[in-house]
């Protein structure tokens, strides 16, 4: 009686485990995203290479954009659901003009210690005694180049020329639309006289003589918004859970990136990741400039009063940039990182 009543047992949970392993699996959400070779975008990479939107039921592509202004005609034509946004102009224009995306996420900012831009100087300049940001009034009638007008670099420089006494408008000839690249060779060709770059730019132009830091980003600005992560609005609305759970995936990323940031050697998994999908390349290269990746917000959250602060910069007094302020609620949903920060620290699905 025992033996049958086993065998019967035995039957029933092969019955049943056939029935799960039947079952169809549910297709995982896909989630489009904008991104570019910038360490900024280390969350992302990391929580992208290991395995953080997959585990959380997202399929991840991603589209590769060399700023983040260049993304939204992509993510107003529903190419996208997410996309990096740098904090510059043109992000409040398209707001304003009806793009339908909305801000979310941090995705590096100026905090000090961790400064990500740098304002460089030529060498010729440097001798002449043009050596910190206290000597920035000597920029006057100076050539500054900048990749856009606008741009979260150019509002660096300004602010830069502020500090000296300098009105930004008028007092330099801004050399725009160059890709940083170039403005590097520029600087040592003395085509431009100073330049404002990501971190890793600026030490290639010093480590190359083209031309020496004087001051970075953070100690320009402190804590100013360097980039950000967007969402389609209506994919928000429709898809919100597939949204949180990008913020969940992406906030374990920000944990290990800032945390290699501080001490790159004894992370060396995410060092190679950053290597691997930036314009780093190199492990050593990544290691070099720690800790000026940026820092990212360890909750998620843009950094609201430092983005209203660049609207009102370029559309004030010395620039015109912005035609039409967009109000704090139509840029910001401040919510999804709030959600997902207490999913996390509820479900612990990374633990």
């Amino acid at each position: 009686m025992i033996g049958l009543m086993g065998r019967l047992l035995a039957a029933g949970m092969s019955f049943c485990a056939a029935l799960i392993v039947n079952q169809p699996s549910r297709a995982a959400d896909l989630v489009r995203v904008g991104e570019g070779p910038f360490i900024t975008g280390g969350a992302f990479f990391i929580a992208r290479e290991k395995g953080y939107f997959k585990k959380l039921g997202l399929e991840i592509e991603t589209k590769r954009f060399e700023d983040g202004a260049f993304a939204v005609p992509a993510i107003i034509a529903g190419e996208l659901e997410f996309t990096l946004m740098t904090a510059n102009a043109s992000l409040f224009n398209s707001i304003a003009k009806g793009a339908p995306l909305i801000v979310i996420l941090d995705r590096g900012h100026n905090r000090p210690g961790f400064g990500y831009t740098a304002l460089s100087v030529t060498q010729a300049l440097h001798d002449d005694g043009v050596k910190s940001l206290a000597d920035a009034g000597k920029l006057k009638g100076k050539r500054i180049g900048v990749g856009a007008l606008g741009s979260i670099n150019q509002y660096n420089a300004a602010q830069a020329l502020l500090k000296a006494g300098l009105d930004p408008a008028k007092d330099v000839q801004w050399i725009v639309n160059v890709p940083q690249p170039e403005l590097m060779r520029m600087l040592g060709q003395n085509q431009v006289d100073a330049t404002d770059l990501a971190y890793q730019f600026g030490v290639f132009a010093q480590n190359n003589k083209w031309g020496p830091i004087i001051a970075n980003g953070d100690q320009i600005v402190p804590g100013a918004e360097i980039a950000t992560y967007a969402v389609r609005k209506d994919f928000l609305a429709k898809n919100r859970d597939a949204a949180v759970r990008f913020a969940m995936a992406y906030l374990q990323g920000i944990k290990e990136f800032n945390a290699a940031a501080k001490d790159p050697g004894a992370h060396a998994d995410i060092v190679d990741i950053l290597a691997q999908n930036t314009a780093l390349n190199k492990p050593e290269l990544v290691k070099a400039i720690a800790p000026h990746w940026s820092y990212i917000a360890d909750d998620g959250l843009p950094l609201v009063d430092s983005i209203l602060e660049m609207q009102d910069f370029w559309s004030g007094k010395y620039f015109s940039f912005v035609e039409k302020k967009v109000p704090r609620e139509q840029l910001f949903d401040l919510n999804v990182a709030k959600e997902a920060k207490a999913r996390l620290e509820k479900e612990k699905p990374f633990n």
